[in-house]
């Protein structure tokens, strides 16, 4: 490799790592919902968020799992922020190296791919969501491990018995880590069978359907391990959606809103998110240009992310941050990188001028962004570091009887461990999940809440149904955003002010203040 590419994966591990100093231990609420999960299966013995009635709340069966494993050696509430940095520390280094191994004899323009690629996965934004103690970086790298697999054996001699075992135990994995990477087990298989069948080591497969269907099956691996795992997740949930995906789907009628609020998540994630999908573009043109025609495992390998948005939008599907989005844009990225190993040709001097200064163009970019982002982020990060320090700091464990409602439900569902009622449906179970959310808000009101926590926003549809009067304002924390902050408040019933707020340590403040703000003069 270059010196160059071994001084600049240096300063961007440096990078790396001060943003990671600077960040801890900013969590995101809903880590929290996972370690709460993690603790009620190791007393237990299920899945379940109040350790009393099974439920399908959690997005990722896998990483409860093996948070319930370290739970037994680690106690600190941080757990999962720190399993979360240890697989995007193992993600950027095994690219590290994996990049130097495969990327000898390709073209330059895919060293200078790896070396942008490595740069946003140092980004603060990539540290923002890769770090935040839920199951992003985990699941990255299992999609970086299937995309170099694929690479791979889609161009070895044969598809051995061991490469068709890792590949489906891969497939069994990382659907059991996320249940929608059925579609991207499916894209991959459908890839590597493409991928084969142009070569002409399989030759015998072009001619003859029962050598065609061998090479099928084994190129089926990775889908196959994917079908084991979701019929796993059935038997064990019965259901293959989690209630999480039921409860923030809007329907067939909110296909105009996901498409919005898609833009909008990508534009607030810059580096990670619109410049990330500047980056597929540029190297879906590059391996066009190199290999001088548009193939169909090209067109199939490229298809993620448009397929995931469309089904996205005919659902209805809420996409509440870019972890929803970057395994679509990974995994063709390195397939599209990779495959620049494979070219035989060479692209038109004018196409290779053109692909260099897009490449230096959006290296042009990033730069711009950088300072951009890290102010913002550095004051994100600040916030949600006070705020978990504030719950830290608190006895809430003393309202554990105390029936609760909320939105946010992961910092108060952990650290107080109350009864809890959850006006976003995500884990009361399947029948709360498919109600509207006005009609679950009104279903908390009806079990009588002694305290609540809430998000200024919802504090007025909360009081719609549960009359808030002479309620008081225990504690204020900001679970501050991108855009601006985000003040969640501690309130309770006049009846259990006084014990809600000397668990909180403040004084009880009034709540009619903020219900209803004063017009400005």
């Amino acid at each position: 490799m270059p010196k160059i590419y071994r001084s600049l994966t240096i300063l961007f591990a440096i990078w790396l790592l001060v943003w990671l100093w600077l960040s801890w231990p900013a969590m995101q609420d809903d880590a929290f919902i996972h370690l709460r999960y993690a603790v009620n299966l190791l007393q237990h013995h299920m899945i379940s968020y109040d350790g009393v009635h099974p439920d399908y709340g959690t997005s990722s069966l896998l990483y409860v799992w093996l948070l319930a494993g370290l739970r037994t050696f680690f106690t600190p509430p941080v757990l999962p922020r720190a399993v979360s940095s240890f697989f995007h520390v193992v993600l950027f280094g095994g690219l590290v190296i994996a990049f130097a191994r495969t990327l000898r004899s390709a073209p330059r323009i895919a060293l200078a791919f790896a070396l942008l690629l490595l740069a946003l996965l140092a980004a603060p934004m990539a540290v923002r969501w890769l770090d935040d103690g839920m199951e992003t970086s985990l699941t990255l790298c299992l999609v970086s491990l299937l995309a170099f697999s694929i690479s791979r054996l889609g161009h070895s001699e044969r598809v051995s018995n061991r490469s068709v075992l890792w590949l489906f135990a891969l497939g069994l994995i990382a659907t059991l880590t996320r249940v929608e990477y059925l579609l991207m087990l499916g894209v991959a298989s459908l890839t590597l069978f493409l991928t084969r069948l142009s070569l002409p080591v399989e030759e015998a497969a072009k001619r003859s359907s029962s050598a065609c269907l061998r090479l099928a099956a084994r190129c089926a691996a990775p889908l196959l391990g994917s079908v084991l795992a979701a019929a796993i997740i059935y038997f064990t949930m019965h259901s293959v959606v989690p209630d999480t995906a039921v409860a923030k789907a809007g329907g067939s009628g909110a296909w105009f809103a996901t498409l919005v609020v898609v833009l909008m998540v990508l534009a607030s994630s810059m580096s990670i998110g619109a410049l990330l999908v500047l980056f597929w573009l540029l190297t879906v043109a590059a391996v066009i240009a190199y290999k001088r025609r548009i193939s169909l495992p090209i067109l199939v390998a490229n298809s993620l992310f448009a397929i995931t948005v469309t089904l996205a939008a005919l659902r209805g599907q809420q996409m509440q941050g870019v972890r929803y989005l970057i395994w679509t844009l990974l995994f063709p990225v390195l397939w599209n990188t990779l495959e620049l190993r494979w070219s035989v040709s060479v692209p038109a001097r004018s196409t290779a001028r053109l692909l260099r200064f897009a490449t230096y163009g959006l290296a042009g970019l990033f730069i711009v962004l950088l300072p951009i982002e890290s102010m913002m982020l550095y004051k994100e990060f600040r916030a949600r570091s006070l705020s978990l320090a504030e719950f830290r700091a608190q006895h809430l464990e003393r309202l554990s009887s105390m029936k609760v409602v909320a939105f946010d439900i992961g910092y108060i569902g952990y650290f107080s461990g109350s009864p809890l009622c959850d006006m976003a449906g995500l884990v009361n179970g399947r029948a709360r999940a498919l109600l509207p959310f006005h009609e679950r808000v009104k279903l908390c009101a009806a079990e009588d809440p002694q305290y609540a926590f809430v998000s200024g926003s919802n504090l007025g549809e909360l009081n719609n149904s549960l009359n808030l009067k002479g309620w008081s304002i225990c504690s204020v924390y900001d679970l501050a955003n991108l855009r601006a902050s985000d003040l969640h408040y501690l309130i309770a019933s006049p009846a259990a002010t006084a014990e809600v707020c000397a668990a909180a340590g403040h004084a009880p403040e009034p709540l009619e203040p903020v219900l209803h703000p004063s017009p400005a003069p």
